[in-house]
């Protein structure tokens, strides 16, 4: 069905409250019972710290950061001496 708006027509699009595939809710896995866990201890997220439990472990979290713990994988940069040079 078509109506117009502002001199202009639009189409009625679907409603965005009707699901466009079956529920999964009470399913195992599924994305809406799921719940944010910390990442250091594994208790759920506190919203104050998101996707920590508390101020601690996100401190851990930081420092393995910044001692080194969590790094990109690929191969390790060695400046070429001769490009230095140019």
């Amino acid at each position: 069905m078509a109506y117009q708006v502002g001199g202009r027509d639009r189409v009625n699009a679907p409603s965005r409250s009707a699901p466009s595939e079956p529920s999964r809710k009470g399913t195992k896995g599924s994305v809406r019972n799921a719940r944010a866990r910390c990442p250091i201890c594994d208790k759920p997220a506190a919203h104050d710290y998101r996707p920590f439990c508390s101020e601690r472990c996100a401190d851990i979290d930081l420092g393995h950061w910044l001692g080194g713990r969590y790094a990109v994988p690929g191969e390790r940069l060695v400046p070429n001496d001769a490009e230095q040079d140019e």
